[in-house]
């Protein structure tokens, strides 16, 4: 492996002035990029979107909790998922276990939704990680839902 020479400390400092310049140029190019995607239109849903949540159906409104924004994380679990139906996507695993107290981000006003296509049959266990409050448990707990 060809590793990068060792320099002075002068010679280290002007390579790292000289990388500071790009980096500060992608990041004002990352920032225009999203202020553009921010004013993009906007579009109706106009599909009557259906979900099995902890308390009972669902629609998509619903799946607001009364907040202005909805963030949904499709997770993979159904079949042709690896492991499926003992356990979802590795990948999706992992970021739902990331997710901490939605305290912080309830408070600035999105929702987080974890949405699965899981088919539904008698036995089948469902996992909510949507709305939890401080000093509650998490309703990630498994709950059978009926065929």
């Amino acid at each position: 492996m060809n590793l990068p020479p060792i320099v002075s400390p002068q010679e280290w400092e002007a390579a790292r002035e000289r990388l500071l310049v790009e980096e500060k140029q992608l990041t004002r190019a990352r920032d225009a990029l999203a202020a553009k995607r921010r004013r993009m239109p906007r579009m109706a849903v106009e599909k009557e979107y259906r979900f099995d949540g902890p308390n009972g159906p669902a629609g998509l409104l619903d799946l607001f909790a009364g907040r202005r924004q909805l963030i949904v994380y499709r997770f993979f679990y159904e079949p042709g998922v690896h492991g499926w139906p003992e356990s979802g996507c590795r990948g999706c695993s992992f970021v739902a276990d990331q997710v901490a107290n939605l305290a912080h981000l309830n408070a600035r006003d999105p929702t987080l939704a974890f949405v699965s296509r899981a088919l539904r049959w008698a036995g089948c266990a469902t996992w909510s990680a949507t709305n939890e409050q401080p000093g509650q448990p998490r309703s990630g707990q498994p709950r059978r839902s009926g065929s």
